[in-house]
């Protein structure tokens, strides 16, 4: 079971349509290039006002939306190989849930090993030149930012699933109006939380899950979040299977 599912996976990855296929398709590629755009401003603008920018933050969001983006280019642009395959619509839709999980992982440790690499090449030329990278001057208390980081994968859980939702529905222009209404969503919510930790930020050096961490609601918030993680994750995979399992009857 467990080797079937892999080689699915694999099928699917191999799916992934090439880069230069953007190129054939210049509507495509400036629709993806505007939507870079956006969500890089957005970020920024949204987590980062008058607060430090971590690059640990950026990556809840830009690894599941970039995920998202290669699972539907799948789905919707690529040579669909996966169809080829005689299994159900519900096994389909099983990996497709499974495959942006596993492009976020992929991402994941790529990035980990590049920063590892990165770092391990900047200390290494410190060395080399007798310089010290840290002095006692440079040392600052260190926030505790579990919670901010339980609140960061939940919205990256959301992203996941509530993407891959939206991946399946077949008519484009709600599909786009779909992904931007997730978009403003998840944006939205972050906002929202940015303007009440402002009030408790005591230094412009702290940055986003600090803040977070320090609010004094920051309990309940996640209770909340936690609760409307779930919830959102099974409604999703119940409009996924409503909007593409079905269909299997009416094509016999």
């Amino acid at each position: 079971m467990m080797k079937r599912l892999i080689t699915y996976q694999r099928l699917l990855l191999n799916s992934i349509p090439q880069v230069d296929a953007l190129f054939k398709n210049p509507l495509e590629l400036l629709l993806s290039v505007f939507g870079v755009l956006v969500i890089c401003f957005m970020t920024l603008s949204t987590m980062f006002m008058k607060d430090s920018i971590s690059l640990n933050t950026i990556f809840f969001l830009v690894l599941p939306i970039t995920s998202i983006w290669m699972t539907n280019r799948i789905f919707h642009s690529g040579p669909n190989l996966f169809t080829a395959v005689p299994v159900s619509r519900k096994y389909t839709l099983l990996n497709l849930f499974l495959l942006s999980i596993v492009i976020t992982v992929i991402l994941y440790l790529i990035l980990y090993i590049f920063e590892i690499v990165a770092i391990g090449l900047v200390f290494g030329i410190l060395y080399f030149w007798g310089l010290q990278p840290f002095s006692k001057a440079d040392t600052t208390q260190i926030l505790d930012i579990t919670k901010g980081n339980l609140l960061m994968l939940c919205i990256l859980v959301i992203i996941l699933f509530a993407g891959t939702a939206i991946t399946v529905i077949k008519n484009k222009k709600l599909r786009l109006i779909s992904f931007g209404g997730l978009t403003l969503f998840v944006y939205g919510f972050l906002f929202f939380l940015k303007l009440k930790m402002l009030t408790y930020s005591k230094s412009n050096k702290l940055e986003f899950l600090e803040s977070f961490s320090i609010m004094p609601q920051v309990n309940t918030i996640l209770i909340c979040v936690v609760i409307a993680t779930i919830l959102i994750c099974v409604t999703s995979l119940c409009m996924g299977y409503n909007l593409y399992v079905p269909k299997a009857s009416s094509n016999k």
